[in-house]
């Protein structure tokens, strides 16, 4: 038999993690093709570097939504939770949504 527990705090703590995740990820790809775009940089790495950029780019981007995804499951978790249970002083956690 499966078994389900929660605490509302440390569910909290976990949706800011997630949440602030998916700002550093956006920071990191939208910071860096900015940078790309405008670095006046050639060089085998460069190459090498834009190349690897290319590809690692919408594993990101991706990766963002997953991020959110789960801040946003996280979020109706502890919402559901709180509800449940007649926790009035319980914060009520947003969805997050990603970027891209």
């Amino acid at each position: 038999m499966a078994t389900t527990s929660a605490d509302l705090d440390t569910l909290e703590t976990l949706y800011n993690a997630l949440k602030e995740d998916v700002e550093s990820a956006h920071t990191i790809h939208t910071d860096t093709d900015t940078a790309l775009e405008n670095a006046a940089w050639e060089s085998p790495n460069a190459q090498s570097f834009r190349e690897a950029w290319d590809e690692f780019r919408p594993k990101l981007i991706a990766f963002e939504g997953v991020l959110a995804d789960a801040a946003t499951d996280v979020a109706r978790n502890h919402n559901n939770i709180a509800a449940a249970n007649g926790v009035t002083d319980a914060a009520d956690l947003a969805d997050v949504t990603a970027y891209e």
